[in-house]
């Protein structure tokens, strides 16, 4: 038996039955092609502008399943840094809080006269701007969990998973068109 990836090679014991290595070797191309040798070499014009069809759709298909895979790498690269920085922003929001609370601590409030000669008041205001800048990290770090974080994950997990799930009924569809063009050509 002849090879169909390899015409002029027979196929070799462990040459699997369902591997092609181009689109040449689909079974809808090997029945086109052999409507085209009973035919005479005469083309029928829908056959071939249905394989020209088949043929623009499974590059289409293999350039979008290319740019997701992209994509995803690109933004989990991207999710990985946003995480990075949420983590950072978190630990910075916790020691801005652990020096003001120290800071107060150690200032003693208006009201303690030793911590007033060495500029309590001046200390209680730095506080209060610590804490200020830590809330801000903080409400920064939720939004960057919130809104890009999450969407980020949801983006990689459903919608570029759909690509891949299209790609699965394209071939299901291609393989089931293939056996209808083979089952017609026999009738």
């Amino acid at each position: 038996m002849l090879c169909y990836r390899h015409p002029h090679r027979k196929r070799m014991p462990g040459d699997s039955k369902m591997s092609f290595l181009k689109l040449d070797d689909s079974p809808m191309f090997r029945t086109q092609f052999v409507i085209f040798l009973l035919n005479d070499h005469i083309l029928h014009p829908v056959a071939e502008q249905a394989t020209e069809l088949y043929y623009d759709l499974v590059q289409q298909l293999q350039c979008l399943e290319d740019s997701a895979e992209l994509l995803k790498d690109r933004s989990l690269k991207f999710y990985k840094g946003c995480h990075k920085y949420t983590e950072g922003l978190g630990e910075g929001y916790d020691g801005d809080i652990g020096f003001a609370s120290a800071l107060e601590a150690f200032g003693g409030g208006n009201n303690d006269p030793l911590g007033v000669s060495f500029g309590g008041p001046v200390m209680t205001k730095f506080t209060i701007a610590l804490r200020e800048i830590g809330t801000y990290k903080e409400v920064l770090r939720s939004q960057v969990e919130n809104l890009l974080n999450v969407k980020l994950l949801q983006f990689v997990n459903v919608d570029l998973h759909d690509v891949k799930e299209a790609r699965k009924r394209f071939d299901k569809a291609a393989i089931m068109y293939d056996q209808a063009s083979f089952l017609a050509f026999l009738s």
